[in-house]
This record gives structure tokens, C-alpha cells and sequence, in this order.
């Protein structure tokens, strides 16, 4: 319970008092939060287990053990497990169809082997890591060379005569440029660059030519805008949280996806047992129309006939109907699964194997909630986008500041008449040497453009966290909305199955008169056991679709709870690699 309280105490960051909200920092509004609903949530946090339990009724009550095992063999789930599946023929007017049974644990791993919506979606985290390693190239240590040659012809002033003359001069040279350059994380520039130049000079009656080079050391560090390595770093985190963000995205379309080839597969099961019910019951009114249409000469009327054949045709469309809806939940079970073995080109058809949870569970709102709040992948993502617009808070506010830089730098030089090599050799002399250092400095007047981008993120910050809130206030909703289906559903479920076993016990006991040897009227075939054969079937399918609605609860609420992946055994690193 200790863990429970402080998770609980987040998921009511959304009511009454709004002051907290516009607190500077996230811990200060955490604080206040928590001071706020303690008492709130303290209530919530001594709630009891529910469990699980249908409402008493009159039918079951009144049944006895032999009754109830009786009903249940005629009618109900179980009681359609030897009747053969008749499908008609398919698309490729087949009369028998293939089928390859599978349980929901395999659909489920096919899938997310298989399922083309989630390969398109293991993309985008790889793709998102490629923009990582884009920000960190920013850092990336740069090589640079240039080559350049020049010819030009001046003229020079010759001082060593009276009166000065103007003498003409030709001057030839080669330069070569290498050097490395990196940015730093504070900000910065540093670069390392060497030059080496050979210059020809001609004059009139002479030529001379050297070799000059230099190595030189330069640092550009700005000290106020631009400092630092959370500014400078910024792309990266975002970059970063943006592959995190990705990689929820993921999970949550896995969750999705195993949730949808869940409810197809129970769509699967149950449209099967609805063509079952309507196979059925339109072999059972055949049956009783035969009987009538045997008496035809006797004391059928033929209104009481043709109103059986009605029965008869009426119950065969809803058979026609049910194949179609067996075909169609199994292509999109298969569309789901995309296996290669069974694609959704072919007639072929899944067959489940396993059979819909019918057992009560019991819940705790308090623990659904809690695991909630740490699994749902909605509220992590919720949760980096107020880090990524924390971090552009920061950057907004470091843009605020006057532009003041640092530039330092120091250049070795070297000269030689004879060749390159002598003149690298003179680099370091005390002679040689040139130091620089300077600053520059700027402040926009008014500054407006960054105060104005500083107030945008600002109010991008407080939006983050006003739609985190939202998140956790919707998971809260989802949770309790799924333990409501879940109860709701079970009810029903209880409910159907009474309604079903009254039905049933209705029949049996028309049969048990028919045996009796009662009198075979048209009005007893038709208006009464048809007619209790129709209710029957309604029941049936009432009951059958009751307990989709509790398989597909139980899905729902294991969604809801963020530990649907867990509870199908597939395992999630939620860990970016990078």
C-alpha cells in the first residue's frame, strides 16, 4: 500500500484547486499535489477486492442438479461441441473447407511476427535513431584543407635611391591549408589549422622565394547566450526522447494489436457457435414441418403449413447469414495475422481451439489503477513531452541573454629561404609567436524576439503538464470504465445463461408432453414448440454474445492496465538502445 498511495496521489492531479499548476518548478507542483488529494485519495486507497458474482435468481434456484445437467446438455455452450460446422460451399465452390486449428496464443505470436502494421511500425524507432545519431554529428570533429595558387604583378617604391623610383614586381604563390575543427558541448569552437605558402617574387635584374608556415591554435567560447552543455546538448536529449517516445508508440500499437487479434479471435469462436444455434434450430423446424406436412391430408390446415414453411425459410436465411459472418470474422482474423502459411487470399479458415473464459476474477480498483499509471504507455509519452518542452524552456531562457564571446588564439610561425622542411623547423622560435585574445558583445534594444520565444515555451511547459494530467485522468476513466464492462458483462453473462436454462426447461417440457403422447395439433407444432424452439435460440445467442462481452472485457481491462503484453507472454524491452 505504501507504493500504491504516492502513484494514486498523481492520478488526481486534475481537480477543484488550479493554483499548484502554475507553480515555477515540477517539484513544487508535485508538492502541492500531493498536499492537495491526500486526503482524496486515502478514501480511494482503502477500497475493497471485489469479486465476481452473479445476481441470485428464481431459475437456477428452482433446478435441481439433474435438471440443470440435462438443460445444459441440450442447449448452451458445451452442447454444440459434436455438432458439425455445415459452411456451404466457398468462394472457389468447394463444398468442404479447410481449416487449421490454432489457439489464441498462436494467433497471437503469428501476429506480431507476421502483422504488417506493427513491421511498419518496428521501423520508426530505427528510423528515430538515425536523427540520435544526426544530433550527436553536430559534435563531430571536422576536416578541412583548401589549396590556392595567385600571380599578380605590382608595383613597390625603391627608397635606396635619390629621387625614389617605382620598380616593378611579380609575385608567384602556392598555399596549402589543413587544419581540424570541433565543436564543444559548452558551446564553443576550438580549431588547429597549419599553412604552408611558397612565394616567388621577381624584380627587375633579381628573384627571391621563400617558405612561410604557421600552426595555429583558435577558440571561439561564447560565455552568457549559448553557454553550456545543456543548451548546446538540447538536440540530443530531444533527439533522444523522441526515439523514447517512438519506442512507447511501439508498445502501444503491439498492445493494440494483440488486443484486436484477441477480439477477432472470440469474434471467430462465437460467430462459429451462432451458426451453430441457427443450424439447429433449422433442422429442428424442418423436422416439425415435415411432421405437419405429413399430416397434410389429415387436419393440417394449409395456412398452419405454408406458416411452417415460412419458419423454415426465415431460420435458413439467418443460417445463410451466420456462414457469411464465420467466413468474414475468419478472413479478418487472418488479416490480422498475415502468416504466410495462411493468408488472406486463401478459403481457408482458422478453427479455435480454446473456449471463452466463463470463471468469475476478482479486482481492486486501487491496484488496477495503480498498475495503470505505471505501464500505460500513453503517460510516458505524456511524460517526455513536458521533459522536451522543459528542455526548450531552458534553451528559450539561455536565448535571453546578451551575446558575450571569447576569442583566443595563438599561431606559431616559420620561415626558410631553403625549403618546407626548414621552415616547420623554426616553428616555436620565441620570435615567431602571436597571441590574440579578444571579446565581442551584443544586446538586441528590447529584445522582444526571445522574450517572445521564452513566453511560448513557457506556455508550452504548463500545456504539457495541463495534458499529462488529462492522460492520467483519462487512464483513470478507461480503467474504471473496463471494470465496469468486465462486472456489467459477467452479470449478463448470468443473466443470458438463467434466461437460456428457463428456455430450455421450456422445451423439455413440451418434448416431454409430445413423448406423452399428446395430441399433435397444428397449434401445438407451431405456436408452441416452434415457437419455444425460436425462444430457445434467442436465448442462445443472447447468452453467446454475453460472453463474447466478457472475453473481450477481461481483454479491455488487461489493456486498460497497460499489462495486456504481459498476460500473452510477449516480452517488451521498453529500453531504447542508444
Amino acid at each position: 500500500m505504501k507504493y500504491k498511495l504516492p502513484l494514486l496521489i498523481a492520478v488526481f492531479l486534475m481537480g477543484g484547486c488550479a493554483d499548484p499548476l502554475y507553480r515555477t518548478t515540477e517539484q513544487e507542483l508535485h508538492n502541492q499535489m500531493i498536499r492537495y488529494y491526500e486526503r482524496k485519495v486515502r478514501g480511494m486507497a482503502d477500497g475493497q477486492i471485489v469479486e465476481l458474482q452473479w445476481q441470485a435468481n428464481d431459475v437456477e434456484a428452482d433446478l435441481t442438479a439433474e435438471r440443470l445437467e440435462e438443460l445444459n446438455a441440450m442447449s448452451g455452450f458445451e452442447a454444440y461441441v459434436d455438432d458439425p460446422l455445415e459452411l456451404g460451399p466457398n468462394l472457389l465452390n468447394e463444398a468442404e473447407t479447410k481449416a487449421v486449428q490454432m489457439t489464441l496464443q498462436q494467433a497471437i505470436e503469428l501476429a506480431v511476427e507476421h502483422n504488417l502494421s506493427l513491421q511498419a511500425a518496428r521501423l520508426t524507432p530505427a528510423i528515430q535513431q538515425t536523427q540520435v545519431t544526426a544530433a550527436f554529428s553536430g559534435f563531430d570533429m571536422a576536416f578541412f584543407s583548401s589549396a590556392d595558387w595567385a600571380k599578380g604583378h605590382t608595383f613597390q617604391p625603391n627608397m635606396l635611391v635619390v629621387p625614389a623610383s617605382i620598380i616593378p614586381t611579380e609575385m608567384e604563390t602556392y598555399t596549402l591549408l589543413t587544419g581540424l575543427r570541433k565543436r564543444l558541448v559548452s558551446g564553443g569552437n576550438i580549431e588547429i589549422q597549419t599553412q604552408l605558402q611558397y612565394a616567388d617574387i621577381s624584380v627587375p635584374g633579381s628573384n627571391f622565394d621563400y617558405y612561410e608556415t604557421d600552426l595555429a591554435l583558435n577558440l571561439t567560447q561564447p560565455l552568457l547566450r549559448g553557454f553550456g552543455s545543456d543548451v548546446n546538448r538540447a538536440n540530443i536529449v530531444l533527439a533522444k526522447n523522441a526515439h523514447r517516445s517512438e519506442v512507447q508508440r511501439l508498445r502501444q500499437s503491439l498492445s493494440q494489436l494483440c488486443a484486436s487479434v484477441e477480439a477477432a479471435y472470440w469474434n471467430v469462436v462465437f460467430s462459429r457457435q451462432e451458426l451453430l444455434i441457427r443450424t439447429r434450430l433449422l433442422n429442428r423446424t424442418i423436422d416439425d414441418r415435415d411432421r405437419l406436412k405429413a399430416r397434410e391430408d389429415f387436419d393440417v390446415n394449409p395456412v398452419r403449413l405454408t406458416e411452417a414453411n415460412s419458419f423454415v425459410e426465415l431460420r435458413r436465411s439467418d443460417v445463410i447469414r451466420a456462414r457469411q459472418l464465420v467466413r468474414n470474422a475468419s478472413d479478418a482474423l487472418k488479416r490480422l495475422i498475415n502468416s504466410p502459411d495462411l493468408t488472406v487470399g486463401t478459403e481457408t479458415l482458422v478453427a479455435p481451439l480454446d473456449r471463452p473464459a466463463q470463471a468469475p476474477v476478482t479486482f481492486d480498483l486501487l491496484d488496477a489503477v495503480t498498475i495503470a499509471m505505471q505501464n500505460r504507455p500513453e503517460l510516458q509519452l505524456a511524460l517526455l513531452q513536458i521533459k522536451d518542452a522543459s528542455i526548450r524552456h531552458r534553451v528559450a531562457d539561455n536565448s535571453r541573454l546578451p551575446e558575450l564571446n571569447l576569442n583566443a588564439s595563438i599561431n606559431f610561425n616559420g620561415v626558410s629561404t631553403r625549403d618546407a622542411g626548414n621552415a616547420y623547423d623554426s616553428l616555436g622560435q620565441d620570435d615567431f609567436i602571436d597571441y590574440l585574445i579578444g571579446g565581442q558583445f551584443e544586446v538586441p534594444i528590447g529584445n522582444r524576439g526571445p522574450e517572445a520565444q521564452y513566453s511560448q515555451r513557457r506556455l508550452e511547459r504548463r500545456q504539457a503538464t495541463i495534458v499529462y494530467q488529462d492522460m492520467a485522468q483519462e487512464i483513470v476513466l478507461e480503467v474504471k470504465q473496463a471494470l465496469r464492462d468486465l462486472l456489467t458483462s459477467y452479470q449478463l453473462m448470468g443473466s443470458t445463461r438463467s434466461a437460456r436454462l428457463a428456455a430450455a426447461d421450456n422445451l423439455r417440457a413440451i418434448e416431454v408432453q409430445e413423448e406423452a403422447g399428446v395430441a399433435l395439433t397444428p397449434e401445438f407444432l407451431v405456436d408452441l414448440k416452434l415457437r419455444a424452439q425460436e425462444r430457445l435460440a434467442d436465448a442462445e445467442t443472447q447468452e453467446n454474445r454475453s460472453l463474447a462481452a466478457y472475453n473481450n472485457a477481461l481483454a479491455s481491462l488487461y489493456q486498460a492496465m497497460g499489462t495486456l503484453l504481459d498476460r500473452n507472454h510477449i516480452a517488451f524491452n521498453d529500453k531504447p538502445a542508444i
